[in-house]
């Protein structure tokens, strides 16, 4: 919903999806509209997982079979998030 004066939640993600544009834009070049969605996604999961790892003291939490961690903590998310992009690509 634009409107022409625009707010700060319109401004803040103007500058986040001009940011993962250039991000594209940069590595891919002129022909990385089709890939926007795809690197949007896995830039803004890795970074709230990143961040949630940072701010949240997942360690105080005990559950008996372990730990609560940040998602990125686990080798598994690399793995998964490795072979999409690989299946992506290909």
């Amino acid at each position: 919903n634009q409107q022409t004066i625009p707010t700060a939640g319109q401004n803040f993600f103007k500058y986040v999806l001009e940011f993962i544009r250039d991000v594209s834009k940069t590595q891919i070049g002129e022909e990385h509209g089709p890939w926007v969605p795809f690197i949007g996604t896995m830039f803004l999961f890795i970074f709230v997982s990143n961040w949630s790892g940072a701010l949240l003291p997942w360690k105080i939490i005990q559950l008996p079979h372990g730990e609560l961690a940040a998602p990125t903590n686990d080798i598994n998310t690399t793995v998964a998030l490795a072979l999409l992009t690989s299946v992506a690509y290909f």
